[in-house]
């Protein structure tokens, strides 16, 4: 996300599942450019009902596949700390 510490892990969510962006949109009901902005980095703000749906469309796709894998938000992306301590 834009100009923060949160790094977007929800290319390699996708690639791990074997589907495409627009078929995770397509199955989380939520426009193709925000999974693209999140994939990118370029999303300056996710709200808590669009990360909900797709978490439970990564799950649902995953347990179709009949993987026995659950998603969570760190598959979608993680908070980064970039301060360097001196120790």
């Amino acid at each position: 996300m834009i100009d923060n510490n949160f790094a977007a892990n929800l290319s390699l969510t996708i690639d791990q599942l074997g589907i495409t962006r627009n078929a995770l949109a397509v199955e989380a009901k939520v426009r193709p450019l925000t999974i693209n902005e999140i994939v990118s980095g370029q999303a300056k703000q996710i709200n808590f009902v669009t990360l909900n749906k797709i978490l439970e469309a990564l799950n649902r796709i995953s347990e179709e596949k009949g993987l026995d894998k659950k998603y969570l938000v760190s598959d979608v992306f993680e908070y980064v700390d970039t301060k360097k301590t001196d120790n």
